[in-house]
């Protein structure tokens, strides 16, 4: 993973506790970064997350609701990964708001910044702005590869996710009109779904089976038909995020996502049987069943197409199976 672009350089990573972000920080400490800011709305959390790393000159670590202003502290920026926002189910579904404000109002307090700071000093900071593949749809029959440029079909407004989708959408039309009027090195990164271990688990259906079949719970999926989906492992999804920081073009959107490869275009309940496969065969306990209602018709799902980012000397290392076990393994030794 390179990372000698980032030598003396000065970054910002707003939401650093979550998936992305915590797995993105600990890229950066082993670059030769001079400074890194890093932000989370729970100090004592970011304390808990990062505490090995406590000695590390170069770590700041900053109490800081991305939908309030911008700390004074965090200045002379040469990178900023917003990473901040809530993905968990059920804050989308039941905190709308607690969704959208640290996607607007946080996209567009991070771009003052940059903007200022370039008035005030001369100097260009890069913001990779995170986006999802949720600012796609898919209104077809069949399973489609999306490009970067195939965002006409959108979710529903009326949809009880869209304060999700449509705030991400909006973070990427406000990111790129500020390029546009002020010429502020933006750049999209649209990711797929990203799984894999993290220190804080969130309350997701991935790490929900996990829990359930180290307890040798069997996992019960509610619903059916569920649609394959793009999932990416954090690591892949880390060297694309930093592939694109350092040689995506201003003002481009990049999708991060294995666009299927290493048989990681999987639906919900075959990630479970991965699950329970996986877990038996590292704890050496019976596998655990994966009761789910019908898998025989799946609704249509969506690739997302990462030939753009190939072209920037990237691709996917990580095999569904291994990067699972690989995950599962990482939270056994952590219990």
């Amino acid at each position: 993973m390179n990372t000698v672009f980032l030598n003396n350089k000065n970054i910002l990573v707003t939401g650093a506790t979550g998936l992305i972000g915590s797995n993105l920080v600990e890229a950066l400490l082993r670059s030769n970064a001079a400074q890194i800011f890093i932000t989370g709305r729970n100090l004592s959390k970011l304390k808990n997350t990062f505490g090995e790393f406590q000695n590390d000159y170069r770590l700041f670590l900053i109490e800081h609701d991305a939908s309030t202003p911008i700390p004074e502290s965090i200045k002379n920026i040469d990178y900023i990964f917003h990473a901040a926002g809530p993905m968990e189910r059920e804050i989308i579904l039941n905190k709308p708001i607690n969704v959208i404000f640290p996607n607007i109002i946080g996209i567009i307090n991070l771009l003052n910044l940059l903007h200022n700071q370039f008035e005030e000093t001369g100097k260009q900071g890069r913001i990779v702005v995170f986006s999802s593949v949720t600012v796609y749809n898919n209104l077809t029959n069949e399973n489609i590869s999306v490009k970067e440029t195939d965002t006409q079909i959108a979710d529903s407004l009326d949809s009880p996710t869209s304060c999700y989708s449509e705030s991400k959408r909006m973070t990427e039309v406000i990111a790129k009109s500020h390029f546009k009027q002020y010429n502020t090195d933006i750049i999209i990164a649209r990711f797929s779904t990203v799984y894999g271990y993290t220190k804080n688990i969130p309350n997701t259906a991935f790490y929900e089976f996990i829990k359930k079949a180290i307890a040798g719970d069997n996992i019960i999926l509610n619903g059916n038909n569920f649609p394959k989906r793009d999932n990416i492992y954090i690591d892949d999804a880390i060297s694309g995020l930093l592939t694109i920081a350092e040689k995506g073009k201003a003002g481009e959107s990049y999708n991060i996502s294995s666009n299927g490869d290493n048989h990681n275009f999987a639906s919900v309940d075959e990630i479970a049987t991965v699950i329970a496969e996986q877990t038996s065969l590292l704890t050496g306990n019976p596998k655990v069943e994966v009761n789910v209602k019908d898998s025989t018709q799946r609704k249509p799902g969506i690739m997302l197409d990462n030939s753009k980012l190939k072209a920037l000397g990237w691709s996917t290392k990580w095999n569904l199976h291994k990067a699972i076990s690989t995950t599962i393994s990482k939270i056994l030794n952590n219990v």
